[in-house]
């Protein structure tokens, strides 16, 4: 028997990226540059915006069924931010889904970050390249090439 399917319906999902901001943080001309620069590379953007809380964010991630979720900052309360959204996610049952953060995070957190459980961090000038490589690992599809 011969598979009939196209390549396109043998491709894998698309990778869903869920962006947010938490807290007070309305810095946002960052992740919105990130959301379309993703977008134009092929990943599904969830944009929750400012604002949101750990529960709620922790919620949309559950409701979206999020590959991950990417956190922007310009911020000095991202380290109790989030910590707040991995436990969240951990006690909510999605402490696997990838974190990454972007924005004004210090070099000096970095270790402390990455104990608590985020995967990525990249700061002003990082590259696109770069941070569709972390995703595409991240999410098990190193093996995929960046559209």
């Amino acid at each position: 028997m011969s598979d009939l399917s196209s390549p396109a319906d043998r491709a894998s999902p698309t990778i869903r990226c869920l962006l947010g901001m938490l807290g007070t943080d309305v810095h946002n001309k960052g992740i919105r540059t990130l959301a379309q620069m993703l977008r134009d590379h092929g990943i599904e953007i969830i944009y929750l915006g400012e604002h949101n809380t750990c529960e709620g964010m922790t919620q949309a991630i559950i409701a979206e069924d999020a590959d991950l979720v990417g956190l922007s900052y310009s911020s000095s309360n991202y380290l109790d931010y989030t910590r707040q959204l991995i436990d969240t996610m951990r006690e909510q049952g999605v402490g696997d889904v990838p974190v990454m953060l972007g924005g004004l995070i210090h070099p000096e957190d970095s270790d402390a970050l990455r104990q608590m459980g985020v995967s990525g961090i990249f700061g002003p000038g990082s590259k696109i390249e770069d941070i569709l490589d972390f995703i595409h690992r991240a999410v098990g599809r190193a093996d995929e090439p960046a559209r």
